[in-house]
């Protein structure tokens, strides 16, 4: 059985001592970009009370490229991961602040001592945290002199076996580049230069005599840099050399003869290790009457933002969870909100267990009456399941129409439009021995008069909605507008794909990154893959192992911005692919609900899993008891020719 993370779970050295703030928390659970942020330029490196200032800055260039920052620090024992303003003051206006790096992470938090955060540090805890992405102004490397000194930062170390990506302008200058960048190549650490030439930035200066790895100016391409490393399993870490931004780059001769200065002083006063780089600080800022902090600050905040960016570009994407959902609804007796929107239709099925030929001949059965309609079953499962269940859907005025009305007691159907001289839709299914060959339906002459307007009225159901689900049968233009208020409202929105023609219309809306869910069959995963530029050979979909594969080598391109992506392959069973709470990928191949020779009809029975997964997660059960759920609804309802079991109850989710 295929069921893994995508990549080993971290383990969490520091469980006992981390203090993660609820703000980084619940970004890290929804998947959100966190950008890691060290605290030594706060204790260390800027005096008060620019290095509040500055810290603050840097934590809003973050925000404002759509991450969330989060300043490490130690505190009373604890290691914090996202700072309050409040804390931030204490660190910045401490004079006992220590230097912590990874070697002195257990020594501070002994002492109970107020800490600043190397890089080294800081990449340590922010992988422990599960944080991907930090920035900073420049990293430590390799000391000149070092041949005799054997003075090399702890930065590269960490570097070599961490694998967070760390967006810098580069090496101090007041080490020996060429020395560093060639100790990063001989420890596998990807060095990319982040700008059009691939020449290594010497953190005040745009450019040293060193070259990178390769240089690159597209973001998503370190994107795909980061998730393949970590797809392949390679522990190393990655250094995004940002040069200067060019207005500050005119002081950079000036600073820098400033800083082969400081150095010489550094060496004939004896000052060495841990008190080498605040001391060249400092007297450079004297030396050259502030412009280098100036400049440092500007580096600093040029960082952030890319790091902003890039956390938001590279972080698994929105996991299912009701986001804007009061947690405590369920238990103070409010129903979770869904809105089903599509069409409801008047089914037939012929069944029959006889082996049926291409014969024209007749076959004895029988031939059943039942709601149906993608969306309305759900509609049907989800009121059943306890849910406030609204159906945004038109029929016309006739006799399939009243016995809509008629059988529709679960699911409020004050939004469903009824027009004259138009047929409800109807649909007849060709049932043998527990497998749907075929149907035909009667949908267009109805649902081709739909319009984006009945959306357009129905919005205000939508956007205080906890759960939308979309089904294909409707017209690219009211899938479009549907897409675009939850996109614009943040709504979680299932997708039904219905049948492999209808696969592509949620492509051509242009707005498929607005879908959170999606449940394709066989045949439509097939297609969706086709959509997708992923070439598929399509003994692909025999098993759900085989499925769970392909999906993990091509999740990128698969998933789109889907968090829960359920390939059902019938007797096969089901391939799950979903995101934990820290947003992680987890791989699930599940059983078929029910043996085939128990089964009476399948019509409906992956409409009722849908319904049970998404009323599981708006009444705040996790993504694999929702599944759980889903599961049982399927199993009742193959076991009956309805299109949704009777025995569907809110005592399911008990």
């Amino acid at each position: 059985m295929y069921s893994r993370l995508l990549t080993t779970s971290q383990k969490r050295h520091f469980s006992k001592f981390l203090q993660i703030s609820n703000p980084v928390k619940e970004a890290l659970a929804n998947g959100e970009g966190v950008v890691a942020l060290e605290s030594t330029v706060i204790t260390h490196g800027l005096p008060y009370p620019h290095n509040l200032s500055t810290a603050k800055s840097l934590e809003q260039k973050v925000r404002a490229s759509g991450s969330q920052p989060a300043t490490i620090a130690l505190f009373d024992g604890k290691i914090h991961v996202g700072l309050d303003d409040e804390k931030l003051e204490k660190l910045a206006s401490s004079q006992n602040a220590v230097k912590v790096s990874t070697r002195d992470i257990a020594k501070t938090l002994i002492r109970k001592e107020i800490g600043g955060t190397t890089v080294a540090s800081t990449m340590k805890i922010a992988h422990a945290a599960g944080i991907s992405v930090f920035a900073t102004g420049g990293i430590g490397g390799v000391h000149r002199g070092a041949d005799q000194t054997f003075d090399i930062s702890a930065d590269l170390q960490e570097l070599s076996q961490i694998p967070v990506c760390v967006v810098c302008s580069g090496v101090k200058s007041i080490l020996d580049i060429p020395k560093t960048v060639e100790y990063l190549e001989t420890h596998s650490v990807n060095c990319v230069v982040y700008g059009e030439e691939n020449v290594f930035p010497s953190f005040f200066t745009r450019k040293s005599g060193s070259k990178a790895q390769f240089q690159t100016e597209s973001l998503e391409e370190v994107v795909e840099l980061l998730k393949t490393s970590k797809t392949s399993g390679l522990p190393f870490g990655t250094v995004l050399a940002c040069p200067i931004p060019e207005k500050y780059a005119a002081d950079g001769d000036s600073i820098q003869n400033a800083i082969d200065q400081a150095v010489r002083e550094a060496i004939e006063q004896n000052i060495a290790s841990q008190q080498v780089t605040p001391f060249i600080l400092a007297r450079v800022n004297e030396l050259t009457q502030g412009a280098s902090m100036k400049t440092n600050i500007a580096l600093l905040e040029n960082n952030a933002s890319i790091a902003g960016r890039l956390a938001a570009k590279l972080c698994d994407r929105r996991p299912i969870a009701i986001s804007k959902m009061n947690r405590n609804q369920s238990s103070m007796g409010t129903k979770p909100k869904v809105v089903s929107i599509g069409a409801a239709i008047v089914d037939f099925e012929a069944i029959t267990s006889e082996d049926v030929k291409d014969d024209g001949g007749s076959y004895n059965g029988r031939v059943v009456q039942r709601m149906g309609g993608v969306a309305r079953n759900h509609a049907e499962a989800l009121g059943r399941l306890g849910c406030e269940s609204i159906f945004v859907s038109a029929i016309g005025d006739d006799q399939n129409g009243q016995f809509f009305r008629t059988n529709s007691d679960k699911i409020d159907i004050t939004r469903v439009k009824m027009i004259t001289n138009k047929p409800t839709c109807t649909y007849l299914a060709v049932n043998v021995k527990g497998n749907v060959k075929y149907g035909i339906v009667t949908s267009e002459p109805l649902l081709s008069t739909l319009t984006p307007k009945l959306i357009e009225a129905n919005s205000d159901v939508l956007e205080c909605s906890d759960f939308i689900l979309l089904d294909s049968n409707l017209p690219v233009p009211l899938m479009a507008k549907t897409l675009e208020i939850a996109k614009k409202h943040e709504k979680q929105v299932w997708l039904e794909p219905t049948d492999i023609d209808k696969v592509k219309k949620v492509f051509s809306t242009g707005l498929v990154d607005a879908v959170t869910a999606t449940s394709p069959n066989a045949n439509e995963f097939l297609e969706w893959a086709k959509l997708c530029n992923v070439k598929v050979d399509t003994s692909i979909v025999n098993s759900a192992d085989s499925v769970l594969e392909l999906i993990e080598k091509e999740k990128r391109r698969l998933l789109l911005n889907t968090s829960l992506f359920v390939v059902t392959l019938a007797n096969k069973g089901s391939a799950v692919v979903h995101r934990n709470k820290l947003g992680q990928l987890e791989f699930q191949a599940l059983p078929p609900p029910l043996q085939m020779d128990k089964v009476v009809s399948v019509s409906g029975a992956g409409d009722s899993f849908n319904s049970g997964v998404i009323a599981g997660l708006t009444h705040n059960k996790s993504v694999v008891e929702s599944l759980q759920l889903g599961q049982e609804c399927a199993r009742l309802t193959l076991q009956t020719t309805l299109a949704v079991s009777e025995a569907i109850t809110p005592q399911l989710l008990k």
